[in-house]
Parts: C-alpha cells; structure tokens; sequence
C-alpha cells in the first residue's frame, strides 16, 4: 500500500468514528457543547447550595446560643427578681397580680 491509501483508510476510519460520535451525541456538536454547559450549570448550583447550607448552619448555631443565652437569663431573672418580689409583696393586690405573672 502506498502513503496516499494509508491516507485515505486513516481519513475513512475517521469519518466512521466522526459518524459513530455524532450517533452517541446527536446530530450536531452543538447538543455536546449544551450538555457539557448543562453540566456546569449543575455543578455551580451545587456549589451555591452548599455554600448556602453553610451559611445557613452558621446561622442556626447563632441562634441556638441566643437561646441558650435567654433561657439562662430568664432563669436568673425568675430567681433573683421574682423571688425577691414574692418575698417583699407585703399583701398588695396589685403587686400579687404582677408577681404571680412574672412567677409563671
């Protein structure tokens, strides 16, 4: 065989594979150069995603101490204020009526 066959069985089995590509991907390039852009998309929003999770996971643990926080001092305000009020109410109606609020 000569160079110039060898030339044209190579051109030939690439065309074939060419052919056999644009089957597995569809009739143009442009449906692989969408899909590979389509897969990008993808991989940004995941990455969005999870970086919004972050965000919001953070957030979260923020306001579990806020709570914790509250919960502490509404404990210290019942025993130290409240406490201190039933002890002085001395009898007075209104002073009950606010007291005995506080106290639930």
């Amino acid at each position: 065989m000569s160079d110039n066959e060898n030339g044209e069985a190579d051109i030939e089995a690439l065309r074939a594979e060419v052919t056999w590509l644009r089957e597995l991907v569809g009739p143009d390039e442009k449906s692989f150069a969408q899909l590979r852009l389509d897969v990008l998309a993808a991989r940004d929003a995941a990455l969005g995603a999870e970086a919004e999770l972050g965000a919001l996971k953070a957030y979260n643990l923020a306001l579990e101490a806020e709570v914790t926080r509250l919960t502490r001092d509404f404990a210290w305000f019942r025993e130290k204020i409240v406490g201190s009020a039933l002890r002085l109410q001395m009898g007075r109606p209104a002073v009950q009526r606010a007291v005995g609020r506080l106290a639930r």
